[in-house]
């Protein structure tokens, strides 16, 4: 197994997508990092807010953006690494020479989720230090913040996993990044909307998006923040669209020809 994680980690490597793929959450969580809270800072002293709700809205604003996009660039970056087996055909070759498809599948598998949390790491290591840099006394470190990290990190692995799962079931890295493109950006929120209008509203946050924001907004005891899904609903959904996907994929990989 560990010859199999090597030749994983190694294909990863070797092509520049991984790092492309990481540098947008990365890129984008230095900048709203940077400017949260001056602005928010402004704002309190002009609305007459209290201070102290300055952490937890730039917690929840500051990094916010950032971690969406780490989340949304860990499930493209799961649908590109397995997606590219079947463009270039490389699977032929890696199953023939290894002793069976399961150590493969799983080997790749557990290379997709650590890459998901290497860039939550960086992600989130840089937008807080960003934060602490430039919001002074305003912010500093809590148990919100870490658990908020912390889930983050889990979000970014399992939605990894999730977007390798539907490259195995779509065999097409190309057709998996679009419907996850589309879905984060436009498609839940237009299938809220229809749920919510046939009276299905209570569905919603049942969904794969929503369950994540929960898992993240709401990591702390203290949030409980009711639109969104709260815990431990919140996690376990998003552990079973997961769990779903990537059982799905594994059990066509094991059967299709890959020739």
């Amino acid at each position: 197994m560990t010859a199999l994680l090597t030749a994983e980690f190694r294909k990863v490597v070797t092509l520049r997508f991984w790092w492309v793929l990481g540098l947008v959450p990365l890129i984008v969580g230095m900048f709203s990092s940077t400017i949260t809270l001056p602005a928010m800072s402004v704002s309190t002293n002009a609305l007459e807010v209290d201070p102290l709700h300055v952490d937890l809205a730039a917690t929840l604003y500051g990094l916010g953006v950032a971690l969406f996009l780490l989340v949304l660039f860990a499930a493209l970056f799961g649908a590109v690494n397995v997606g590219t087996e079947f463009r270039y055909k490389t699977l032929t070759t890696t199953f023939l020479t290894a002793r069976g498809r399961d150590g493969v599948i799983g080997a790749k598998l557990a290379v997709t989720a650590g890459f998901g949390i290497l860039y939550g790491l960086a992600v989130e290591a840089v937008s807080v230090a960003l934060l602490l840099t430039f919001g002074g006394e305003s912010f500093g470190l809590s148990g919100t913040l870490f658990a908020m990290l912390g889930t983050a990190l889990i979000c970014a692995a399992l939605w990894a996993l999730l977007g390798g799962g539907i490259s195995m079931l779509t065999r097409s890295w190309v057709v998996s990044c679009i419907a996850i493109a589309v879905w984060f950006t436009v498609g839940e929120l237009i299938l809220r909307a229809i749920l919510s209008g046939i009276g299905l509203g209570s569905v919603n946050g049942f969904l794969p998006v929503s369950a994540t924001l929960g898992t993240v907004a709401n990591a702390a005891a203290s949030n409980e923040i009711d639109w969104l899904t709260l815990w431990p609903a919140a996690p376990l959904t998003l552990l079973a669209w997961t769990v779903a996907f990537v059982a799905g994929g594994w059990v066509l990989m094991r059967q299709r020809d890959i020739n």
